[in-house]
């Protein structure tokens, strides 16, 4: 049984099953050896230290760990997907705007600039209200955590 969550893509969680040596399972040896118990696991190679007993009921806490030990904080930075689509759409559109009216585009972009600005500020200030630290904000913006500070200090009161 394997836990997604679509807004979190390239990772896929599951209730590792646990050998009696300590190391996990892999899928294919977990229906031949014996296990005594499960870890929360994902795909990208994350795996919970914590062990559950070796039923149902451990099952659905290794779910549960994986939810609230890796996926949340990463679903905290995943934009909701259906706006991930309309932006790529978006992006198409005023390409072929570009092509097609270029000074169409200019004032488009010109006005989306100046929004996408405001907004961003705004992001920025609500993230450190919430306590979020400055490396964690570079790093939703593909930034350092430093160009992050130089950049937006002045917005948010440091």
């Amino acid at each position: 049984m394997t836990f997604t969550c679509a807004d979190v893509p390239g990772h896929e969680g599951f209730a590792a099953p646990v050998l009696p040596t300590g190391e996990l399972a892999s899928s294919a040896s977990a229906f031949t050896k014996t296990f005594v118990g499960y870890q929360a696991a994902c795909s990208c190679g994350w795996a919970d230290r914590r062990r559950f007993t070796a039923s149902p009921e451990g099952i659905k806490e290794a779910e549960y760990r994986w939810w609230s030990r890796h996926i949340a904080s990463l679903l905290a930075a995943a934009p909701p997907g259906e706006l991930v689509i309309k932006s790529n759409l978006l992006r198409e559109r005023i390409a072929a705007l570009v092509a097609e009216r270029p000074l169409a585009a200019l004032t488009l972009l010109s006005q989306m600039e100046s929004w996408q600005r405001a907004l961003l500020n705004e992001a920025v200030a609500g993230a450190r209200e919430a306590d979020v630290s400055w490396a964690q904000i570079g790093e939703a913006m593909g930034i350092s955590k430093q160009s992050a500070h130089e950049r937006f200090r002045a917005h948010v009161g440091a």
